[in-house]
């Protein structure tokens, strides 16, 4: 991500509209510049007094097909490809005006949230900007997820995908996360479930919304799509980078000087990481102001 010294926010708003991936209402999202140390916050501008709900790992309430915040009443759901654009440009704070439960899910990637927010513009406040160090190495593993973090100067991910499936061979994929590459190998990167799976996610009330227009059914033999096709030969992979850029957000502190590797990748593995993470960092900020003391 940009190595920017101070804190960021938008020059003015942006608003884009669309349905949501599994609710399938429809839903506007606004984007509005906000003061320094405030972070990214989601206001419900649909309920009285368009309640506010911090996009922070503390307000986290369910992971289910994506990550859902609340607070109280109000709630907000799949958010990660929302925070995985804020984060890849290098926006620090803003408000962020969801019409409905869920933002729109627009294609199924972070890319055209990401050029709404460049369009709009980010300009520098007057503070610092808030980078996320790690005292060293930092693991998580549940089952067949296994993610580790070690300290770099600059941000980067390798991700493997691994499913028993054969349309899915083991994809395997390191991309460094700053602004232009984000842009051009990540952000484009769509969502996607397996065809087999679609009957089930809608008589949960889920996958609402989608459409080959916003996702790719992966089918027996074929992969399904709009008349686009893949937009990378592992846009699988790529896409779970975008959406642990995403849920790494919620730490707060999105200046990431690490790299991350991560194999079976999933909401809640990364929220669970993410905790870590933001565990071992504040230790060691800890230590610092201990020894500056």
């Amino acid at each position: 991500m940009t190595q920017n010294p101070r804190q960021t926010t938008l020059k003015g708003e942006t608003t884009l509209k669309g349905v949501g991936l599994h609710t399938g209402n429809r839903s506007q999202i606004t984007f509005r510049p906000a003061p320094a140390n405030t972070g990214l916050r989601f206001f419900r501008s649909d309920l009285p007094g368009a309640p506010m709900i911090p996009a922070r790992l503390e307000f986290v309430i369910t992971t289910v097909r994506g990550t859902n915040l609340g607070l109280g009443e109000a709630k907000v759901h799949t958010v990660e490809h929302v925070l995985s654009a804020c984060t890849g440009v290098g926006l620090d704070n803003a408000d962020i005006l969801v019409s409905a439960s869920e933002p729109p899910i627009l294609d199924g990637s972070a890319l055209p949230f990401a050029e709404a927010l460049r369009g709009a513009g980010l300009q520098d406040l007057a503070a610092p900007r808030r980078g996320q160090r790690i005292p060293g190495e930092v693991t998580y593993a549940d089952g067949a997820a296994r993610y580790r973090a070690v300290p770099a100067e600059d941000f980067s991910i390798t991700a493997t995908l691994v499913h028993d499936h054969p349309m899915m061979p083991r994809m395997t994929q390191t991309i460094p996360l700053d602004l232009e590459t984000y842009l051009r190998e990540v952000a484009p990167a769509r969502t996607f479930c397996f065809e087999h799976e679609v009957a089930f996610l809608r008589s949960q009330g889920l996958a609402q919304g989608g459409s080959l227009d916003n996702a790719i059914v992966i089918g027996k033999d074929k992969f399904h799509t709009n008349a686009e096709g893949l937009r990378f030969p592992d846009e699988f992979v790529r896409h779970k980078m975008l959406d642990l850029v995403g849920d790494l957000t919620l730490i707060g502190r999105p200046l990431f000087k690490m790299h991350i590797e991560a194999e079976c990748l999933g909401h809640a593995h990364n929220v669970e990481f993410a905790k870590r993470l933001a565990a071992a960092a504040a230790s060691l900020r800890r230590k610092s102001v201990s020894v500056e003391a």
